[in-house]
């Protein structure tokens, strides 16, 4: 499974990779084509893997999480 976690900012998304990184998980950052007004400046984190732990490791260190799709 790839999570697509929309954080809206680069600002964010550095955040983002930088703590996941350092719980020992891969990402990449991705800006979106079209974003929405909801989407900010339309960042997202794209990690490969097997449980939601991502989400909550970025919800736990207080970053926004604007969205995210499952693929």
């Amino acid at each position: 499974m790839t999570l697509y976690i929309k954080v809206g900012s680069i600002t964010n998304a550095q955040r983002s990779q930088r703590v996941l990184r350092q719980n020992g998980y891969k990402s990449i950052i991705k800006k979106l084509e079209n974003p929405t007004p909801e989407d900010g400046c339309g960042y997202m984190v794209v990690v490969s893997t097997y449980t939601e732990e991502p989400i909550s490791i970025l919800i736990k260190e207080g970053i926004q999480i604007r969205g995210v799709e499952r693929k």
